[in-house]
């Protein structure tokens, strides 16, 4: 009988010899790929529950109380060691990809033309599994064979996770979903046994979750691990209690305060969890707004969304107008020929798959693409440059007027801040410059902190100390907190708690002023607004078709 590859008995842990302890008794074993009964593991509780942390555990962090209380069978069988045989893939926002490739300026992962030191997937692939240096030149991968990494082969690794088209693009402009994809080669190039997941769907699309979902049963399947031309590796995600549970899944461990509330066989969690209220899974409630969107098949013209009153406004009603915008990257169609108008009081979705284009045609809007300055686009009926007789609009003037929240904000926003600096910098030109604050401001910020019952004394924690659920509500409040002409929600609510999360909604249902406009942008239908009546539907990149434009009292 196979030994398992990580075995705790009633232990307790600690980051340092006098910190708190976390996961106090635990006894947690994780089988081997090729145990006479499989087991694929979920950890599941919100985002404060520890989940990050349990897997640290099983990946070999952390003090352990007593210290031969974790082992590691399987590998150690095997002379092999923890470090290089398990995989921790936490789809971190800040250094995904390494430092040096992103963490440049916000905009430079949308240029068209990159400079020398831009690295290709296939560059990042093959020098980050080896451990190598970014920047290596003319690197021989297929001629490395000491390395127990160049025996999983790179074409197995990349035609598995649908990532063999992409080799050749530039790291920088890969989509949430593909740069997931990319962690995920990485960790398998390595050659791991067990691959540690901390919340791999958040942020996709529902085709994108189906895909990763079903390459991860296959890669943790016994038949995989039966032959050797196949990847293989014990899989153990981490999600949050309303992600989609895939159907793979055969035990939960539920966490709550860095406890292990419940834990055993699918079925039997779900169903104790359930008598206390907690409900694991996808939420029954009537779908939304979701279901008629990717129902459509129409390709309507952007006019047909206009009301009628909005179709007589003013012209200074009108906040944005496309006209024809086109952006490629190294010969591949992101947009082509979209056109879009966005007028005051318009509640607009913006969906579409996972490298659609719906965060490039957002940093047209807030002018972090460097083509919004040559596209045919109007903000708040002015162009970025300067036409005979009317001015350019600068980008500090369009950071006055727009609030914007989304996971490249959450990437590159100061750590060090503290909550409240945080929401103050509504009002500044960079994250780091001195608020302009005025009484009415002050008021302002004192008033959206109340409403979200955040003490003065948690107003000033660091940022960076916070859990994912209250930065990303730092974030949606520094997006909202100065009334903005338009708001922009891109992902802002994904990683948040579902009660956070609905707090959130219902703060936008009921403070959002007519003269405002809203673009949120998500793949759920619990993280979209019930104000939100019309969209705009982005085709897969590169398929050739148009964009859907529609409204939810419309006929589909």
């Amino acid at each position: 009988m196979a030994s398992p590859l990580v075995r705790i008995v009633n232990s307790t842990f600690h980051r340092t010899p006098t910190g708190p302890a976390f996961f106090p008794n635990l006894t947690f074993t994780i089988p081997s790929i090729t145990s006479a009964k499989p087991q694929r593991w979920s950890i599941i509780g919100p985002s404060d529950a520890g989940k990050s942390t349990f897997l640290q555990v099983l990946q070999g962090s952390h003090q352990c109380t007593p210290a031969t209380g974790r082992t590691f069978p399987a590998l150690s069988e095997r002379r092999r060691y923890p470090v290089s045989s398990i995989g921790l893939v936490d789809f971190s926002t800040r250094g995904a990809f390494g430092e040096a490739v992103m963490g440049e300026y916000m905009s430079s992962r949308y240029e068209s033309r990159r400079g020398a030191p831009d690295l290709t997937l296939r560059q990042w692939l093959e020098r980050t599994a080896l451990d190598l240096p970014l920047y290596t030149d003319n690197f021989d991968f297929a001629a490395h064979h000491a390395s127990r990494a160049a025996e999983v082969s790179l074409d197995a690794v990349t035609t598995g996770l649908r990532l063999t088209k992409l080799l050749e693009q530039p790291v920088s402009t890969l989509s949430n979903g593909q740069g997931r994809r990319a962690r995920i080669a990485q960790a398998l190039l390595k050659g791991v046994d067990l691959l540690l997941l901390d919340e791999p769907f958040m942020g996709l699309d529902p085709w994108s979750v189906d895909q990763l979902s079903e390459l991860l049963r296959k890669i943790s399947s016994p038949e995989a691990a039966a032959d050797t031309a196949d990847i293989s590796s014990q899989v153990v995600l981490s999600q949050r209690p309303q992600d989609h549970l895939p159907d793979w899944v055969t035990h939960i461990a539920y966490l709550q305060n860095s406890r292990v509330l419940a834990m055993g066989e699918r079925e039997n969690v779900i169903e104790e969890t359930a008598r206390q209220g907690i409900v694991i899974g996808e939420s029954s409630e009537d779908r939304g707004i979701l279901q008629k969107v990717y129902q459509s098949t129409c390709s309507s013209r952007p006019e047909d969304t206009s009301t009628s009153r909005a179709s007589k406004s003013r012209d200074d009603d009108t906040l944005v107008e496309m006209d024809g915008i086109k952006i490629s990257y190294r010969d591949r169609d992101i947009l082509k020929d979209f056109s879009w108008t966005v007028r005051r009081g318009e509640r607009w979705g913006l969906f579409g798959p996972n490298g659609s284009g719906k965060t490039t045609l957002l940093s047209i809007i807030t002018s972090d693409h460097p083509l919004s300055y040559s596209q045919p686009v109007k903000l708040f009926g002015r162009s970025r440059l300067p036409t005979p007789g009317t001015p350019g609009i600068s980008v500090f003037e369009l950071q006055s007027l727009i609030g914007h929240s989304s996971p490249e904000i959450h990437q590159f926003f100061p750590r060090a801040l503290t909550l409240r600096r945080c929401v103050e910098s509504a009002w500044a030109d960079t994250f780091i410059s001195k608020p302009q604050l005025s009484p009415t401001a002050k008021a302002a910020i004192d008033d959206i902190f109340a409403a979200f019952d955040i003490s003065t004394a948690d107003q000033q924690r660091a940022f960076g100390d916070c859990g994912v659920s209250m930065q990303r509500l730092a974030l949606f409040m520094r997006a909202v907190v100065k009334k903005p002409d338009i708001v922009i929600l891109d992902e802002a609510f994904s990683g948040m708690d579902e009660a956070l999360r609905n707090r959130c909604i219902r703060y936008l249902e009921d403070g959002l002023e007519q003269r405002q406009a809203l673009i949120v942008v998500s793949h759920l239908d619990g993280e979209i607004p019930r104000v939100v009546d019309r969209w705009v539907r982005l085709r897969e990149a590169g398929d050739g078709e148009c964009a859907i434009f529609g409204r939810k009292d419309s006929e589909t």
